[in-house]
């Protein structure tokens, strides 16, 4: 049986046996992770993690790679009975969220080139690798970084018109990826372990009964415009927007799947925490994997599927793993056949 001992690596150093440590994984955005541990006069860690440095490392769970990071901040902490130090940072692709491209590559304009070829262009940039689960989808006629514009934001802007989220891999990659339709499926159950508790998040504000996206050459008088019924409510609150580059046809037709997929993400959210860091099978639990969860307590009166949008592995008093839960269609863009109390 795994110990689910958290190792940081960095160089030929390695450190263990942390007081605490929080390690935040998502299905579309960067991971992130913190760790305290205590430190005497002869604690190599307060040497080996110095500010302002960002140096590289590795995160195991035991010999399990689990992110290839870059260290942000320690940050000591000094007092009477012991010493401590607190450390965080993030997945190598974070630079791409902090920094600009250096001014001497503008201009940055980019024609008749896939997502996938515009993220290479901008993540070679930092060093940082790119990986597609798929196509990359039809070309972009025309797009233009500006110069203070963050890469990463520039990137996750074209990738939801492309059905693209935006995350990291475990070897510090930047990684396009799509709703994993054949992650194996766990089921939890209110009242049974692992889960220990469910928190429902709902936006009523944010929940339509259409969408409708015009191009964004559209006209008043003559709009070019695609719309999208939410047969899962019966009452008039309709939403339209512009979309800001040029979609015709098929293509602005999947923008508008991807936008009503938010809409119901961005409405229908769950919280759980769980016993544990692993999976029913042992397996780490990870982002972008399934759920059938149970809880009528909370309003999912019906055993119903949900994916894991991010989570949290931490230890404390406890080793716990909190998970946010969206409906699976917030990321493919069709409308659920129920929800979770129907």
């Amino acid at each position: 049986m795994s110990d689910n001992v958290i190792k940081l690596v960095i160089g030929s150093d390695e450190f263990k046996f942390w007081s605490s440590f929080s390690i935040t994984r998502s299905i579309d955005t960067l991971d992130v992770f913190n760790f305290d541990a205590p430190f005497g006069e002869n604690s190599g860690i307060k040497d080996a993690i110095k500010p302002l440095q960002f140096k590289p490392g590795q995160l195991f769970i035991d010999d399990e790679l689990l992110s290839t990071i870059v260290l942000v901040n320690p940050l000591p902490t000094l007092n009477a009975e012991s010493n401590s130090i607190s450390v965080d940072g993030y997945s190598k692709p974070g630079v791409l969220n902090d920094c600009n491209i250096k001014q001497d590559r503008y201009p940055i304009q980019l024609k008749d080139q896939t997502l996938e070829q515009i993220a290479n262009t901008l993540a070679v940039f930092f060093g940082v690798e790119v990986e597609f689960t798929g196509s990359s989808g039809a070309k972009f006629k025309k797009v233009k970084l500006e110069i203070d514009w963050k890469p990463l934001n520039f990137l996750i802007k074209l990738a939801k018109e492309r059905g693209f989220l935006i995350s990291n891999t475990v070897d510090g990659k930047l990684l396009f990826w799509k709703l994993n339709k054949k992650a194996v499926t766990t089921a939890l159950k209110e009242g049974q372990t692992p889960l220990l508790s469910v928190t429902p998040n709902f936006s009523p504000q944010k929940y339509f009964s259409e969408v409708t996206g015009l191009s964004s050459r559209s006209v008043i008088k003559d709009p070019e415009s695609v719309t999208i019924d939410n047969k899962n409510l019966s009452v008039n609150r309709p939403f339209a927007y512009r979309v800001k580059n040029r979609l015709f046809g098929a293509d602005l037709k999947n923008a508008v799947k991807w936008k009503m997929g938010l809409m119901i993400g961005n409405a229908i959210k769950y919280s759980i925490v769980v016993q544990g860091l692993r999976d029913e099978r042992g397996e780490i639990w990870k982002p972008n994997t399934f759920i059938n969860l149970t809880a009528p307590s909370t309003y999912v009166n019906n055993e119903t599927k949900f994916v894991i949008k991010n989570l949290t592995l931490s230890k404390g008093d406890a080793e716990t793993t909190t998970m946010d839960l969206v409906l699976p269609e917030s990321y493919s863009g069709e409308i659920p056949e129920r929800l979770p109390w129907d």
